[in-house]
């Protein structure tokens, strides 16, 4: 039977409180220890379904069960009526936690309100322990009215500037739903912006200093930043908030014209698995390890080489 009665999930739509921010930390310690799962996607259902040994849990992200809308320069989200009910069926075996894709958190005008809306409505109908959303944005102002899509995850400057926008809103999403917000660090492609206040690390502890939220620590991304421009992960990864750390995200990708791509198509390299053994002492509020694929990869993989990664996973 579907969870429904934490249908309590979703809070009142109040404005966010003048206060400083409470740090969640006991809120963090106390989430289930859910182990190691995959994202969810309907081509993924039959390997989910006969894998319970290897998959823990579920990551869904709820946008890609709709269709954007755009009309009279507004963007809303319409569900999939038959894609919503098969993902419901594997909800009922699996828990879910949602990892949202079109919310914008950084955009300058403000995030997609159309994706606010949408997981108000899944919230409503199906209980996820947390949720976590791209440290980046993908909507812009353009020459008319309204916003244009840039295709792709954008990153934003680490700057006290950005810093200042992106605070109320994860503050908001912290306290907008009875669970966790996770933000998650994103790869970046174009050299260091000139004006940057912090570098990476430095940016995401003030963000987790100045706010309730847990971090989705992407260790490919961050993996294929340390390539891209010639830094030690593993020196950085010490530097960061480890204890707030709830989920982490393997995968692997591609090189192209000599740029680390986080195209979530291939085998996590050894690299990374070497990260997440250094790192995973140090996280003592960590509950998932998430193995991310494009739905294009099985196919090119097979299942075997996918459960194999899992198995891993589960060894961490």
């Amino acid at each position: 039977m579907m969870r429904t009665q934490h249908s309590s999930a979703l809070k009142s739509r109040t404005a966010l409180k003048s206060r400083p921010p409470v740090k969640n930390r006991p809120i963090l310690e106390n989430l289930p220890k859910l182990g190691v799962g995959i994202n969810y996607h309907w081509d993924f259902a039959e390997l989910i379904a006969h894998n319970p040994q290897l998959i823990q849990f579920i990551e869904v992200s709820p946008d890609m069960l709709c269709e954007e809308i755009f009309a009279q320069e507004h963007r809303s989200l319409r569900f999939d009526a038959r894609k919503l009910a098969d993902l419901q069926q594997l909800a009922q075996q699996f828990p879910v936690v949602v990892h949202g894709l079109g919310l914008s958190i950084g955009s300058a005008r403000g995030w997609n309100q159309g994706y606010v809306q949408m997981l108000d409505q899944y919230a409503q109908q199906q209980f996820f322990h947390w949720h976590s959303e791209h440290l980046g944005f993908t909507l812009a102002q353009g020459d008319k009215a309204g916003d244009d899509h840039a295709g792709l995850l954008l990153p934003l400057p680490f700057t006290h500037e950005a810093l200042a926008l992106l605070e109320p809103r994860i503050q908001h999403m912290c306290e907008r739903y009875d669970v966790p917000f996770l933000i998650e660090n994103t790869t970046y492609y174009l050299p260091d912006f000139t004006g940057n206040d912090w570098n990476e690390i430095e940016f995401l502890n003030q963000l987790l200093n100045n706010t309730d939220c847990g971090l989705l620590l992407d260790l490919y991304n961050f993996y294929c930043n340390a390539v891209n421009f010639g830094f030690d992960p593993a020196e950085a990864l010490l530097q960061l908030q480890l204890d707030r750390v709830v989920e982490i995200h393997i995968a692997g990708g591609i090189t192209h014209e000599g740029f680390l791509l986080d195209v979530h198509s291939d085998l996590v390299p050894e690299a990374v698995w070497n990260l997440l053994e250094l790192i995973v002492p140090h996280t003592p509020n960590l509950c998932a390890i998430t193995y991310e694929l494009l739905e294009f990869s099985l196919p090119m993989l097979g299942e075997e080489k996918i459960l194999s990664q899992l198995a891993l996973a589960q060894s961490a």
